[in-house]
């Protein structure tokens, strides 16, 4: 179990596409937009991990086109989520006019290859109950989301409190770069490797 725990920490604590977009947000709308987008990364976190334990992800990585279409909307949409945020310029988090929504939290972690690596290697490479996999599905789910709440609002929390600091127009337009390229790499990095161990 506590192999367990500690797995989950150390890989919510590794900043993904979904942690690194509530920073984003968190930066350019504040709380209020920022805590219903994280609410939707939550849920849809949850719901990456119920189609990981039902083996539909496995599944649907056994047809080669399927996998390749999924491969490629996946960097679609990052690659154009990271462009609002390169493109900000001089203003912190997402260049957009439209408030982030809970369902495009949800969205953003179905679509997200390392959130399905990062179930999988949760909830399949860590046996606490072999012989009662339903209540080992539970307790894992739990100890989970344990982690992921205070998490996500751990970095909702870093992007509202970095925006508010007087940070020259500079050091704004590096950290969205950066952001965006970090993005970008974990996309393409996860989704190389979720089709090469799917190979």
């Amino acid at each position: 179990m506590f192999s367990y725990i500690l797995a989950v920490i150390v890989l919510t604590a590794i900043p993904g596409p979904g942690l690194l977009t509530i920073f984003g947000i968190g930066s350019a709308f504040g709380y209020r937009a920022g805590i219903s987008f994280t609410v939707g990364v939550y849920l849809g976190a949850n719901l990456t991990a119920l189609i990981v334990f039902s083996g539909l992800s496995a599944l649907l990585m056994e047809f080669p086109l399927l996998r390749g279409a999924l491969f490629l909307l996946s960097l679609i949409y990052f690659t154009y989520l990271a462009v609002r945020i390169g493109f900000a310029g001089t203003e912190l988090g997402i260049l957009s006019s439209k408030v982030p929504r809970c369902h495009d939290g949800i969205m953003l972690m179905l679509f997200n290859p390392k959130a399905y690596l990062t179930m999988s290697a949760l909830f399949l490479g860590f046996p606490l109950l072999s012989f009662n996999p339903v209540n080992e599905v539970i307790i894992k789910v739990i100890v989970a989301n344990i982690v992921w709440v205070p998490g996500h609002l751990i970095w909702l929390y870093a992007g509202v409190k970095v925006n508010s600091l007087n940070l020259t127009p500079r050091a704004k337009r590096a950290i969205n770069l950066i952001l965006a390229a970090v993005i970008i790499f974990m996309v393409f990095g996860s989704a190389v490797v979720s089709m090469q161990t799917s190979a």
